[in-house]
């Protein structure tokens, strides 16, 4: 009977095993033909954009055509006014006509004045003094249709990004409304660019004109100091050392107009900056203690603390040509590597410099490095430390996390400009990212995983939208206020998230989403999978990079993924991109577009669906960091676990939520 026993048995494992080979051999059969259909959906857009780059060189071939045109019939016609000027000139300075003049006005005098009268000296202009100015558009190549793309059914380990590398970008700004004058170097031109319209091409021969022309809010000035970041052309160096009076004039003419006036002491003497700040409206300080420092040299108390801050649209983690190519830069004194362009280098931009700290792996800081820049190479990614470059190098795990952890702790200037403008009695007007937190659950557990994994946010969500499958909807609000109520003190200002909940009969979790998302009221809303893990800055993290980037919808395509007892990474080099290709747990969207590209009536791939109408329609869609998410199965199947590297067993994902 033994023996039969374990036939049995052996027989019932085998039939075990050949089912399981048969649902894995579906399941890649059916992931092979979604495969093919992502190609070709991807091939078609690729096509799509082939055509419209051609038709963009075509027009602008034409364009430059009628460009040259104009340019040569605008050159002739300065040219033929030119002659005609002259001409009336030297008629109207003629001798005789001058002496006829004066007889007929029956005036002696002024006939003697007009024999005295030599003919005007002026040369007649020529066509070489006016030169065809010609368009820069450079010339562009024939007309052809690009040739279509072939579709590649092998599944990527990431697709094609839409942009590679990291270039200084031209808008959008935060403040449109509002136009500032500013006289300021060019890292601080490059920190306040985006934060309204800033006018920085005046000095002290065209301020007046700069006034009428651009009608500014506020006059913005920092403490100068010639050098190679030294800004408006070094054209107001000797007006801050008060060898003129041009910005005493500049200063009096816009408070007479009611223009703002602003001091910024970002560094240097305190004592040398004095009779400057004296002439201003409102000075800024670094730290509090040098604001004291103000308020006694001043004697008002006009006197508030502006810190060094980054600008998220120039000091990100988007990368540089080529990815980071290893090695080991030095910022200030310090030993272990070659020095950082830009310091003291006068041949090199504040863009080259940008661009250099995202190609390094660690920079050693000296102890006169300045905090500033400290700031701006840990918000590009970057890390920076005294000592242990070369360890930290070697153990890209830490590397990483490290960069993380410092890329958050920097602090975006945009929020810190709001007491600057209540102190000048000026708008802060701009988007505060009202947020909709986008549930939809099946059972109590996961329920209760949702809300804690919500409420768990340093940023928390202004709205919080849930729809239960085959829940009581009382019964799903109630538990939901108690989780709430429970950490309320962490809500500032007292103030809890608006809850709405829905209960709904059996149905995809795409379409519960989609139910969800009709009664979002947020500007931005984050899909949020109860099964999954979230970090407690996850939400913050995630909004940060709307204002780093241009996009649509922010996610993740690295990801950690845990499953079977063991976390894995997933795509580990998909981060800092644009790739529309993120976890669907993952996604923050601006809820227009989301609205606009609906979510498909599926249980798993609506996601997948979602990325493949983001690829179709151009929906620009931006990978940002591995950190603070784990997506958590029960199986390590799926296209979820596809390109993914095993990173061994992390209870609960400690690396990864940081």
């Amino acid at each position: 009977m033994s023996e039969l026993e374990s036939l049995r048995r052996a027989l019932a494992q085998a039939v075990e095993k050949a089912e399981g080979a048969a649902e894995l051999a579906r399941l890649l059969a059916d992931y092979q033909a979604r495969l093919d259909e992502a190609a070709r959906t991807e091939a078609e857009a690729l096509t799509r954009a082939r055509d419209a780059e051609t038709a963009r060189k075509a027009v602008e071939k034409q364009a430059e055509r009628q460009l040259a045109q104009l340019a040569k019939q605008l050159a002739e016609q300065k040219y033929q006014t030119a002659v005609a000027e002259w001409k009336l000139a030297k008629l109207q300075g003629n001798r005789w006509i001058k002496i006829g003049e004066a007889v007929q006005a029956k005036k002696p005098g002024s006939v003697a004045r007009s024999l005295r009268a030599s003919a005007p000296s002026a040369k007649a202009p020529k066509r070489t003094d006016f030169p065809v100015e010609k368009p820069s558009i450079q010339p562009a190549a024939a007309e052809t249709k690009a040739p279509p793309v072939d579709p590649d059914p092998r599944a990527p380990l990431f697709s094609t990004p839409l942009t590679e590398y990291f270039a200084v970008p031209k808008g959008p700004l935060t403040r449109p409304y509002m136009t500032v004058a500013a006289i300021v170097d060019r890292r601080t031109e490059a920190l306040l660019r985006y934060e309204w319209r800033q006018v920085t091409n005046f000095g002290p021969d065209n301020w007046a004109k700069m006034l009428d022309t651009y009608r500014p809010s506020m006059l913005f000035v920092e403490s100068l100091h010639a050098g190679p970041r030294q800004g408006n052309g070094g054209r107001w160096l000797d007006s801050m050392a008060g060898q003129d009076r041009a910005l005493r004039d500049l200063v009096e003419a816009c408070k007479k107009r009611g223009i703002k006036t602003v001091f910024w002491h970002s560094g240097g003497s305190l004592g040398k900056a004095v009779p400057v700040a004296e002439l201003f409206d409102l000075v800024l300080a670094t730290t509090e203690q040098r604001a004291r420092e103000w308020r006694a040299a001043l004697r008002h108390d006009r006197v508030l603390v502006l810190p060094h801050s980054v600008q998220p649209r120039v000091h990100n983690t988007f990368r540089a040509e080529g990815g980071r190519t290893g090695g080991v830069a030095t910022l200030g004194t310090a030993e272990g590597g070659d020095p950082l362009p830009a310091q003291g280098d006068d041949k090199t931009s504040y863009d080259d410099f940008l661009t250099a700290v995202r190609k390094i792996e660690v920079v050693v800081a000296g102890p006169d490095a300045s905090d500033r820049e400290i700031a701006e190479i840990e918000a590009c990614g970057t890390p920076v430390v005294a000592t242990g470059a070369a360890e930290l190098a070697a153990d890209p795990q830490e590397r990483d996390r490290r960069a993380h952890l410092a890329w958050r702790a920097t602090v975006p200037v945009t929020a810190r400009l709001e007491p600057v403008f209540s102190a000048v009695g000026l708008p802060d007007v701009r988007n505060t990212q009202v947020v909709t937190a986008l549930v939809a659950v099946r059972d109590q557990m996961e329920l209760d995983q949702a809300v804690t994994q919500i409420i768990g946010q340093r940023r928390r969500p202004d709205q919080i939208v849930v729809v239960a499958e085959n829940l009581d909807a009382g019964v799903v609000e109630k538990t939901a206020r108690q989780a709430i109520g429970a950490r309320e003190e962490g809500y500032n200002k007292g103030v809890l998230p608006e809850l709405v909940v829905r209960s709904t009969s059996t149905s995809t979790r795409g379409a519960a989403l989609a139910h969800a998302l009709l009664l979002a009221d947020g500007d931005y809303v984050a899909v949020v999978d109860p099964r999954d893990l979230y970090g407690e800055h996850y939400l913050a993290d995630s909004l940060r990079r709307f204002a780093e980037v241009e996009t649509e919808i922010v996610g993740k395509a690295a990801f950690y993924a845990h499953a079977a007892g063991a976390t894995l990474l997933r795509q580990p080099d998909a981060e800092y991109r644009f790739l529309p290709e993120l976890g669907g747990g993952t996604i923050v969207s601006r809820r227009s577009v989301l609205v606009d590209l609906g979510i498909a009536d599926l249980s798993e791939e609506w996601d997948e669906t979602l990325m493949r109408q983001c690829r179709s329609g151009g929906i620009r869609v931006y990978s940002g960091d591995r950190f603070s998410y784990v997506c958590v199965r029960a199986r390590a199947e799926g296209r979820l676990f596809g390109s993914a590297r095993l990173e061994g067993y992390v209870p609960a994902g400690p690396l990864a939520l940081i």
